[in-house]
């Protein structure tokens, strides 16, 4: 169970983020599977990872765990390489084989955790592309209005200019500025709206642009501590390997002694 559920959180979070589906080189048998290990990579799937960014501060926060995940898996792995080495001649084959699947255990967990952390970039990294977006729409429209605004003030003044100049045509002239102006107003006022709106853009982009920095800072740790967490893992599966030899070698010059002693009765 544990395997299919690794597997299907990387290609969940793989999806999610536009990058194609990896595969995990290590298969980790179902009884080594680890409960620490399901219960927070299962948190990881149930916060949503790869979808939408609506709700930035818990996805921050569930990325941190990632990173955490993917350090304590690489101490696992290591520590399952030292114990192994501990044991030394005293360990069976069986301990030693048990070692290395908890190392390979962890080393999966960390990769598992460092494709969720890529999802969370990717998917950061889209969100600051449209922000940026919209934010040059915003200021485009901005400009317009402003423009507009301005030539409102300029037939306003306009207009004031010819009521006092033209005594005779006061009436005509203070009619077509009361208009001009109120053009004036309304075009400012829906320029002070538009301002918001740009300042309120730029405050994401800013927002957007310091998350997708601390996401690569722990993008990078978490790449360090997966790559730690694999080179365990083949330590201990070479340990391993070489134990079974060990085993197979002694039962094989066992049988050996055994047939010598048949011959002399």
């Amino acid at each position: 169970m544990f395997r299919f559920f690794v597997i299907a959180v990387c290609a969940l979070g793989c999806a999610s983020a536009g990058v194609p589906k990896q595969q995990l080189k290590i298969v980790v048998p179902e009884q080594q599977a680890q409960a620490s290990s399901i219960h927070e990579l299962s948190g990881y799937e149930a916060s949503g990872y790869g979808g939408s960014l609506g709700h930035d501060d818990g996805k921050s926060s569930n990325g941190a765990e990632l990173t955490s995940l993917a350090h304590s898996s690489a101490v696992q792995a290591n520590n399952a390489v030292q114990n192994q080495q501990t044991a030394g001649s005293q360990a069976a084959f069986g301990v030693a084989n048990s070692f290395a699947s908890a190392a390979i255990g962890a080393a999966q967990t960390a990769q598992a955790a460092l494709v969720g952390k890529q999802a969370i970039v990717q998917n950061l990294k889209r969100s600051l592309i449209d922000a940026q977006h919209q934010l040059q729409g915003e200021i485009r429209q901005y400009q317009q209005i402003e423009a507009v605004a301005l030539a409102a003030r300029e037939a306003a003044q306009q207009a004031q200019e010819q009521a006092t100049a033209l005594a005779a045509a006061l009436s005509t002239a203070q009619s077509g500025s009361q208009r001009s102006e109120q053009a004036y107003v309304e075009a400012a006022n829906a320029a002070a709206s538009q301002q918001s709106m740009v300042t309120e853009a730029k405050q994401r982009v800013a927002h957007l642009l310091s998350q997708i920095d601390t996401a690569v800072e722990e993008l990078q740790d978490t790449e360090y501590s997966a790559a730690k967490a694999a080179e365990s893992a083949q330590v201990a599966q070479s340990n391993a390997a070489a134990a079974g030899a060990a085993v197979a070698a002694s039962n094989i010059k066992g049988i050996g002694s055994s047939s010598g002693h048949g011959h002399h009765y």
